[in-house]
């Protein structure tokens, strides 16, 4: 019975937020199908239970009053043998999903404090790592990031990679990037280049990036952008403070390649970040019948160039 599961012993959850309310179409979906994946309990003495997986089910029946509920159960003898535990409650877990990168975090970190190392090693593969000693301290990490950052990762708003860029940052700053990157839906690569900026920025002037983003929104205000233009700008404007000379530079060479009234099926190239004055011109050619049949005029025009 319901009534003989303590909903307030959390010690198992793998979410580090306050409780959801169960949503609607979790609702909907037991009422008309019945729970069709078990919640996972731990029994703690006869008729006493705790929730090792499935809380948001078990709350959705606990509305009900004191229903009967279908449930996989660990015996008592168990309950001192946390490496079943936490073994059991994993691959319950996997059943339905893999985990998210917060959830993993939590595993690992309940698990470091009741497993030596080499037994919580054992749980990487289940995951999709490689045995690596590295990994669950890395993932641990993640739980010092902004409650903001945190709930971005587990929701999949902010790459995992990205994750691990802000904690480079201050918590304040992470909370705003986090929402930044999630109003203007910046992909991954993008994510990345967005907090790599700042960071650099932050260090160089010594200010927050809070206030970084401030003097852009000011700039901004009067502009009249849809979201992907508004990433462009504050990317843009981001690489002009980080790098006015190579973001001069680039502009220049713009300016110059479109003064050369290049055809189409010619590029113009430079060398990297404009180190000199040397340039490329890449032609491209329909097909290697097409090269053929005009190389000897381009052997010739070669012949005569000064290099």
């Amino acid at each position: 019975m319901v009534k003989d599961i303590d909903l307030a012993d959390t010690r198992y959850s793998l979410s580090p937020f306050s409780p959801a309310y169960p949503d609607i179409q979790l609702r909907e979906h037991i009422k008309a199908f019945g729970i069709l994946h078990p919640p996972l309990l731990l029994e703690q003495t006869t008729d006493h239970y705790i929730i090792l997986s499935g809380r948001k089910r078990i709350q959705i029946v606990a509305e009900q009053g004191s229903s009967p509920l279908m449930a996989l159960v660990i015996p008592c003898r168990y309950a001192n043998q946390p490496q079943v535990i936490f073994s059991t409650l994993l691959q319950h877990k996997l059943v339905t999903s893999p985990l998210g990168s917060i959830e993993q975090a939590v595993f690992f970190q309940k698990a470091m404090a009741c497993l030596p190392a080499e037994q919580v090693m054992e749980f990487l593969p289940a995951m999709g790592y490689r045995k690596k000693k590295h990994i669950p301290a890395a993932l641990i990490s993640l739980l010092e990031l902004h409650p903001t950052a945190q709930s971005g990762l587990h929701r999949e708003v902010l790459s995992l990679r990205a994750g691990k860029k802000l904690l480079q940052l201050l918590p304040e700053d992470q909370q705003i990037l986090t929402e930044l990157i999630e109003e203007l839906q910046l992909g991954g690569s993008k994510q990345q280049k967005l907090i790599d900026l700042v960071f650099e920025l932050t260090k160089r002037t010594r200010i927050s990036g809070q206030d970084l983003l401030k003097q852009w929104q000011e700039k901004e205000k009067d502009k009249q952008h849809n979201g992907p233009q508004k990433a462009a700008s504050l990317l843009n404007w981001l690489q002009e403070k980080c790098s006015p000379r190579s973001v001069a530079a680039a502009e220049k060479f713009k300016k110059f390649s479109r003064q050369l009234g290049l055809p189409p099926g010619v590029q113009l190239s430079h060398t990297l970040s404009f180190e000199d004055e040397r340039v490329t011109l890449n032609i491209e050619f329909r097909s290697k019948k097409n090269l053929e049949k005009q190389w000897p005029q381009i052997q010739n025009f070669l012949a005569n160039l000064d290099l």
